[in-house]
């Protein structure tokens, strides 16, 4: 049989030819683009572990601006520091002596004033310092003590002020100076601190003296006391802990309640209205507050 006169084999062979051509074209055209992605990924790759390793340089716009802002912030930083460093008490020269007595007139002060508002001030408070109402101070603790004297005043005069009903309270820890005067460091004026030679002991940039005093009063007392004290210029006070707790702690039961709210039966709107009588809400509250005086360095550490 002649293979020219059989047109389907002819046929199927010239199929099978270019089918075989066109696979090995594909083959071919697959291999070469996955060797230029492969070849791609590593000189990018290269390229990412050299730049990993080398320094940074940023941009001189960048730069700029990273100082702007390190400016900035240096600059408000003195500010609030400028600001804050005159809200403390200074720190006056004292003898024992002098202490003692600014104490004692303090006492009679505040104990006059606190008769004058009809705010109860018992005579064993003393402010805390009733060691040195028969005793003095050591010397070196006398300044220190004056300032927190000053401190603790402040806060008190407030309360009667305030109209508070009654100062139960005074207590402190000793100062560094009082627990020893060997190894407590001579006080330092405000305004001298940050000013010490090379090589001594930092000076702390905040220095916190800590005292609590327990009151009683109404709310509105209470909240008087935490504003006007929050806003005070003379020093800057942090309160640490306040509790607050009702003195009545129950309420009243349903039927004292009812008796006790309603009123006398009389002629008139107004005087119904002026006989009634509140049954909540008109207890008085036992307040302890946590105080810390704060004084803040003259000087920023560099």
């Amino acid at each position: 049989m002649n293979l020219g006169q059989n047109k389907f084999f002819t046929i199927f062979g010239a199929v099978v030819g270019l089918g075989t051509l066109g696979l090995g074209w594909a083959v071919y055209s697959s291999y070469s683009a996955y060797d230029e992605a492969n070849t791609a990924f590593n000189e990018k790759k290269d390229r990412l572990s050299e730049l990993q390793s080398l320094p940074l340089y940023p941009e001189p716009s960048n730069v700029k601006i990273l100082k702007d802002q390190e400016k900035i912030a240096d600059e408000s930083v003195v500010a609030l520091h400028e600001k804050l460093v005159p809200m403390a008490f200074p720190l006056d020269p004292l003898t024992p002596e002098q202490f003692q007595d600014q104490l004692n007139a303090s006492v009679k002060s505040l104990a006059e004033k606190a008769a004058k508002a009809g705010v109860v001030f018992p005579d064993k408070l003393n402010l805390g310092f009733s060691e040195y109402r028969t005793s003095v101070p050591k010397p070196e603790a006398a300044a220190a003590l004056g300032r927190q004297l000053k401190c603790i005043e402040l806060v008190i005069s407030t309360m009667i002020d305030r109209k508070v009903a009654s100062i139960e309270a005074i207590t402190r820890p000793q100062l560094p100076e009082e627990a020893d005067a060997a190894k407590a460091p001579a006080p330092i004026d405000p305004k001298q601190k940050g000013k010490g030679k090379a090589g001594a002991t930092p000076v702390p940039l905040v220095s916190k003296y800590p005292f609590t005093v327990k009151f009683v009063g109404e709310q509105q007392a209470f909240q008087d006391v935490i504003n006007d004290l929050s806003k005070s210029t003379q020093q800057f006070y942090i309160i640490r802990n306040v509790k607050v707790e009702n003195q009545q702690a129950k309420p009243p039961k349903r039927g004292d309640a009812a008796k006790k709210a309603t009123p006398t039966p009389t002629p008139g709107a107004q005087a119904q209205a002026d006989k009634l009588k509140y049954v909540l809400g008109i207890e008085k509250l036992n307040v302890t507050l946590d105080f810390d005086t704060v004084v803040f360095a003259s000087n920023l550490p560099k």
